[in-house]
């Protein structure tokens, strides 16, 4: 009888303890949320405010400044890009970086009309 308790005892734990396991891994989130940097909201406002007075100073240069401008705004959006990457997450990522991807894209087609 006894033999038939531990048998009967270590079966049970058998199926509970992996089929809790397995539970808990269903659980549990697929990714853990990302975590906020510090800082991030202000280096966010502070680099999309250094892209802008860029993209200013792009739009008025004449003649030779021109080019030059334009390239600095490029490194500008490229920089921002990083902090981007960073600092949001999700599909606000996503969509952020698609949209500076494309910024990039222009201003890559800009500097090349105007640095010829």
């Amino acid at each position: 009888m006894a033999k038939r308790f531990v048998v009967a005892f270590f079966t049970f734990i058998g199926l509970i303890i992996p089929g809790a396991f397995a539970l808990a891994l269903l659980a549990s989130p697929a990714r853990p949320a990302a975590l906020e940097q510090p800082g991030c909201d202000r280096t966010l406002a502070d680099a999309f405010a250094n892209v802008s007075a860029q993209q200013a100073r792009a739009k008025a240069a004449r003649g030779p400044e021109a080019c030059s401008a334009t390239q600095l705004y490029f490194l500008e959006v490229v920089k921002t890009r990083a902090v981007v990457a960073l600092c949001k997450s999700g599909p606000e990522r996503e969509r952020e970086l698609d949209r500076i991807d494309a910024d990039v894209e222009n201003i890559n087609n800009a500097i090349a009309a105007r640095c010829s």
